[in-house]
């Protein structure tokens, strides 16, 4: 955690995680920290969910299948570990096949996060 916290300071995909201007303003910073650790808390309780839900929506109010591989404009697949933690890392398996154990209830909501490789039956992605 305190690892990634410099990371998403900085910013992921347009996105920044407060922790004040400047050092003195620690106190910002950790009531962010256990607002988001408590919201994090607070919606694995409520919806029962430890998987991602898939809710980045593209033209038409739609979720497209390519949630699964990434959502906001990320690519989970060139998610790389840092050299110090290449030794934790997993090898790529092109096979892999995998949907998620939970996912959002609410009025709507697409069914759990399904990722396959592309095959002649599955040649492309949708919505």
């Amino acid at each position: 955690l305190l690892a990634a916290l410099p990371v998403v300071h900085d910013g992921i995909a347009g996105s920044h995680f407060y922790l004040g201007e400047e050092p003195s303003e620690y106190e910002y910073g950790l009531v962010n920290l256990a607002a988001f650790l408590s919201q994090a808390m607070k919606e694995t309780i409520q919806y029962d969910a430890c998987d991602e839900n898939n809710w980045d929506l593209i033209e038409n109010r739609k979720y497209p299948l390519s949630n699964a591989c990434g959502q906001l404009g990320q690519s989970y697949q060139d998610y790389v570990c840092p050299p110090h933690e290449s030794h934790m890392a997993c090898p790529i398996d092109p096979s892999m096949k995998i949907t998620a154990t939970t996912h959002a209830t609410w009025y709507g909501a697409p069914p759990p996060l399904y990722c396959t490789p592309k095959t002649e039956e599955m040649p492309w992605t949708g919505y």
